[in-house]
């Protein structure tokens, strides 16, 4: 009995391993620019697609670093964050103005992906809370990001990007309104 239970969990697992892999042959073979990691099943063609709207996919590169085209990265929610960092007060925004960062460690190399301009801190605060929702007892996060630079800093590659959106299999979030459901992009 028991070497049945063992050789039923190893069949199971291994059609999991299938399954998953299935389906990041797939994603790759429609949109093989725009995913630089494997998805864990986080995402799906939607996903993919929506970053070919924004921007023309282009192969991945560090000589383009002026590339529109979002990338999406998978990365353990363990070894990413997401934090405001404060800025000074904007008389005009009357309010105390944030950056938002998303990190994410990968390999030895640090990806920090950082909103496109300051933000109130009050608008930063809800990402916050956004991002502990969605990423709760998850084992992945996956972000979007464009116009890649990287550099070395004390022996460790440090690359920063434009934030777009990330997600985990329980939700979504983005910069721009929308972006995660697509509304308003490829023509719909």
């Amino acid at each position: 009995m028991q070497k049945f239970l063992v050789l039923f969990l190893l069949a199971i697992s291994s059609l999991l391993a299938d399954t998953q892999s299935d389906h990041l042959r797939k994603l790759r073979r429609v949109f093989p620019q725009g995913l630089l990691t494997d998805d864990f099943g986080v995402l799906n063609r939607q996903d993919l697609k929506i970053n070919s709207c924004i921007a023309e996919p282009i192969p991945f590169s560090l000589n383009n670093s002026a590339n529109s085209y979002p990338y999406w990265q998978c990365f353990e929610t363990k070894q990413s964050s997401l934090h405001c960092e404060p800025g000074d007060y904007d008389p005009v925004e009357k309010s105390l103005m944030s950056m938002l960062i998303l990190s994410g460690e990968k390999d030895g190399e640090l990806h920090e992906y950082i909103s496109r301009r300051p933000m109130a801190l009050e608008s930063c605060r809800l990402y916050e809370r956004d991002w502990q929702k969605f990423t709760h007892d998850e084992k992945y996060v996956c972000i979007s990001g464009a116009s890649a630079s990287m550099e070395a800093d004390n022996h460790k590659k440090k690359w920063v990007w434009i934030f777009g959106r990330y997600k985990t299999k329980k939700g979504c979030d983005s910069y721009f309104d929308g972006e995660c459901e697509g509304k308003g992009m490829c023509g719909e």
